[in-house]
């Protein structure tokens, strides 16, 4: 996966496949080029790829991302009970939406590793 100079590159911690993910209990605040953005955060996604498999948790569909600090673009990740459903390296990115922006900025991402034990 290319990313921008400004996107943050994270591995998450191992998780064991079946078991329910701890989730992120804060994410941010986010800073561009050393400022806080000018506009509000109105959504988070998250999405999770392993080749044609894919996962994606959206603040806006679903209650495992909540924005804690929309001005300082900070959020949530609650756990996750029905999660991942194979092992294996997967890559995640985290994109971030301005409020009156339809296109996102791709803050984080990384791997993450399911394990199968």
């Amino acid at each position: 996966m290319s990313c921008s100079s400004y996107a943050v590159r994270i591995n998450l911690s191992s998780h064991v496949l079946g078991d329910k993910w701890v989730g992120i209990p804060v994410i941010g605040p986010i800073l561009v080029n050393g400022s806080q953005p000018a506009s509000t955060l109105a959504r988070v996604r998250m999405q999770f790829n392993l080749g044609t498999n894919t996962f994606t948790l959206d603040s806006d569909v679903g209650s495992e991302i909540a924005i804690s600090n929309a001005t300082t673009w900070e959020a949530t990740v609650a756990q996750t009970q029905s999660f991942l459903t194979v092992a294996g390296q997967w890559s995640w990115s985290m994109q971030f939406y301005a409020t009156g922006d339809t296109n996102p900025q791709t803050f984080y991402y990384g791997t993450f590793l399911v394990e199968e034990i």
